[in-house]
Formats: structure tokens, sequence, C-alpha cells
């Protein structure tokens, strides 16, 4: 179960990314660096981990979505 919610949210954060145009500047290689430690996580056992990070990401992206 936790395994298939870091896997939807990586899937949310990806499908924002494509669709998103312009990012501000450093914001696209954060979420990426964030993906690559939540998968990391994911791939060790720790999907609390994951999930934080992803979630944490989401927040972030939705904030930056309601500034612009």
């Amino acid at each position: 179960m936790a395994d298939d919610l870091v896997a939807i949210n990586i899937q949310k954060i990806e499908d924002s990314m494509a669709t998103a145009g312009e990012m501000p500047t450093g914001m696209e290689a954060a979420i990426n660096e964030h993906l690559i430690r939540a998968r990391a996580a994911q791939a060790s056992g720790n999907n609390a981990e994951a999930i934080a990070i992803t979630s944490k990401v989401l927040e972030q992206m939705e904030e930056a979505e309601k500034r612009a």
C-alpha cells in the first residue's frame, strides 16, 4: 500500500513537471533531486521517508502554482 502511494506521488510530480511549462530557477533541479532521494528511500524499503519527501514536493508545487 505504501509502495503504491510512493508510486502515485512520483507519477503526480512527473506529470506536473511535464505540463508545468517554465519553472522558477532551480526549482526543476530541486524537484529532480527530491525524486532521486524518494526513489532511493523506496528502493531501500523506507517507504515512510519516500512518502514524506514526495508529499512535501507536491505541497510545494501546489503552493508555487497558487502564487503563479
